[in-house]
């Protein structure tokens, strides 16, 4: 059977593939088109008002909010916060206590009192605040004794918290809260806070070398209260007399520094009380007599090869813890600071008087003479050695009922170890040591102190 031939196609008539084919590039291309063409924009939205009318005008009262609150907003001060933990363990020789009691009352110069306690409460401090592991049951008071114990321990000594805000260029505004857990009693937390300084400082010159504080504020007698916190301090414990100098009070200051590299520096307080430790016999933090104490510094920065800076300072004023202001306190010194190199020398030395009220229970105090010389180096970027040498001689009385006669003298070395920038470990070995008619107290304290800074 023969098979007939097709026809061909005519001319200019595309096949069914063709079409197809042409159709699917079409869409393609409106498709790649459309990829790159930019969406259309919507319509303008309608006006709020009317055209032929004019917009509300702001509030007067409202527009002055608004002004004073963006304003506020942008001079909004910057809160910086930081401060350290101090962690430590301390070993003290004896039972922590730095006085014994004259029980069978021959000690000399206290005919008729109840109680003569020779030795120095303070003496085998721990830490920086001063605290000792025992206070001693002594007869007679009830003192809050934070540790009172004798016993080797960890202890946290401290967990600081600062704050500080520059509200405006001329002004700083500083705050310190100090955190001490301790041990509770009688379903009580022992656990304590205080508030160490809150002040204001305002910088009114151009060159800011001259700075008003209004507040808590720190000290200006002797040199010591540079150095009071942990994370200041070259080594772990402070000096004997530290207690006099290095608390700080409710009034204000007035510091002016004068010439190159400040060679001449003035600062005069007036506070409510006197500089003495809180936790020490003397101190008024909201006054109950009408007298304030002031106080002044006045130091010199000699144009020498090395840093030599001498001062000294001074304090006088109505006695703490009493409402009277006819009893008088006072405190007078002198202080030398040394930079050769890598090495510090620190020395201060101070005495004073207050006459005590027997009606109001404040105590009179004799301080004949109180110093210290401490020498610090770091021979290291990280390593470091400490040795220092103190004494104070003082009578502490309450007439007729206690006394507290001290003939201390100290020798302390310790190592400072900078672990990082914000981790140092220091340790300490105090020798206490008893002289005169006092008799001889172990109280030798071995300390260490981590300090955490954030």
């Amino acid at each position: 059977m023969r098979r007939r031939p097709t026809a061909p196609l005519p001319a200019g008539r595309p096949t069914a593939l063709a079409v197809v084919a042409v159709l699917i590039a079409a869409g393609a291309g409106r498709a790649a088109h459309a990829q790159r063409s930019p969406p259309p924009l919507p319509p303008p939205a309608a006006p709020a008002f009317a055209e032929d009318s004019t917009p509300p005008e702001e509030d007067p009262l409202a527009a002055q909010i608004r002004q004073n609150e963006e304003l506020a907003a942008r001079r909004r001060p910057t809160v910086t916060l930081n401060g350290y933990v101090d962690f430590g363990f301390y070993a003290v020789e004896g039972d922590g206590s730095g006085v014994r009691q004259d029980v069978l009352h021959t000690y000399p110069g206290y005919p008729g009192y109840a109680w003569v306690f020779p030795g120095d409460l303070l003496a085998p401090a721990i830490n920086t605040r001063g605290e000792v592991a025992n206070l001693g049951d002594l007869p007679g008071v009830d003192r809050y004794d934070p540790i009172h114990s004798g016993a080797p321990g960890f202890i946290v000594n401290e967990l600081n918290l600062r704050l500080r805000a520059s509200p405006v260029p001329t002004a700083i505004i500083t705050g310190s809260l100090n955190f001490t857990p301790r041990t509770g009693g009688n379903f009580a937390l022992g656990d304590m806070f205080d508030v160490d300084l809150a002040q204001l400082e305002w910088l009114p010159t151009e060159s800011q070398r001259t700075s008003i504080f209004v507040g808590k504020i720190e000290s200006v007698l002797g040199i010591e209260y540079r150095q009071r916190k942990s994370d200041q301090r070259f080594g772990v414990t402070p000096s004997l007399i530290a207690r006099y100098t290095t608390g700080t009070a409710l009034g204000v200051k007035v510091r002016s520094k004068f010439g190159d590299d400040d060679w001449l520096v003035i600062a005069a307080a007036l506070t409510n009380g006197s500089n003495t430790t809180e936790q020490f016999f003397f101190y008024d933090e909201t006054a109950r007599h009408a007298w304030k104490t002031g106080s002044a510094r006045l130091s010199v920065r000699l144009p020498l090869p090395f840093t030599l800076e001498l001062g000294a300072s001074g304090s006088y004023g109505a006695q703490d813890r009493t409402s009277s202001d006819q009893h008088r306190m006072w405190f007078a010194g002198i202080d030398l600071q040394a930079h050769v190199g890598p090495v510090d020398v620190l020395a201060q030395w101070l005495t004073g008087r207050a006459p005590g009220d027997v009606t109001e229970n404040a105590y009179s105090l004799d301080l004949h003479g109180g110093g210290y010389v401490e020498v610090h180096a770091m021979l290291t970027s990280s390593w470091g050695v400490l040795g220092s040498v103190g004494y104070r001689s003082a009578d502490i009385t309450l007439p007729t009922t206690r006394a507290y006669p001290s003939r201390n003298w100290r020798g302390t070395v310790g190592v400072r170890w900078m672990i990082d920038t914000w981790a140092i470990l220091k340790a300490e070995y105090l020798h206490n040591g008893e002289y005169g008619d006092v008799p001889t107290i172990p109280d030798d304290v071995f300390t260490s102190s981590l300090v955490l800074t954030y």
